[in-house]
């Protein structure tokens, strides 16, 4: 029985995370994402194209779209905190790899903070401190976007060692998963950071970014 209760929350987690929402409402602003800017249909690209109007409902959808199937797993199983994981990593699977748009999705930064803000806020604090920090210092946002990544790996592992408490295995591959995809998701980024061409905040997004 509990084989099939992961089964239900990883799919049905996968596919509330693959609900393509900042594409949708570029499309009733009038744009398909996938044709503006960087052609990633995530809040970031729809913020660049149709501004805060429609990029901050964008994003906090995102952020809910891997926050609310963790936190409702935790609400009916809060003894299958495994299962709250899978369906966070699920959720961020289902964003960057949707299949309402030929598996082509956003790069999984904002539902991977909702997921952590249901599982550990403490340490989603610590991230997005991270983010804020990075950005207003350099005026990258996928810089701050791995930064924030990597610094919730690293948390997940010291701030239990630091509280006196056991490190939970599995929160840490699971936070190692999450770094490794959104660094993937990020790919161009990084080649564009390295050769300086990478977009500012503030800039607008350089085409084929």
């Amino acid at each position: 029985m509990k084989v099939f209760i992961y089964v239900g929350i990883v799919a049905a987690s996968f596919l509330i995370g693959a609900l393509p929402f900042s594409w949708v409402l570029g499309r009733i602003a009038g744009i398909d994402l996938r044709r503006v800017g960087s052609g990633n249909p995530g809040a970031t690209n729809l913020y660049r194209a149709a501004g805060a109007r429609w990029g901050v409902p964008g994003l906090l959808l995102d952020v809910a779209k891997g926050a609310v199937p963790a936190a409702v797993v935790l609400w009916l199983f809060p003894h299958l905190t495994a299962a709250a994981i899978l369906a966070g990593a699920a959720a961020i699977s289902g964003h960057i790899w949707t299949p309402f748009l030929a598996f082509r999705g956003g790069k999984g930064v904002a539902t991977a903070a909702g997921a952590f803000l249901a599982l550990n806020p403490v340490l989603i604090l610590i991230a997005l401190a991270v983010f804020f920090v990075v950005v207003a210092a350099t005026r990258y946002v996928s810089l701050g976007s791995l930064s924030a990544a990597v610094a919730a790996l690293v948390g997940s592992f010291t701030l239990p060692l630091a509280a006196g408490r056991p490190v939970d295995p599995f929160f840490v591959i699971f936070c190692g998963v999450c770094a490794a995809a959104i660094v993937y998701s990020h790919r161009k980024n990084i080649s564009r950071l390295l050769a300086g061409t990478e977009s500012k905040l503030g800039e607008r997004k350089r085409d084929g970014g």
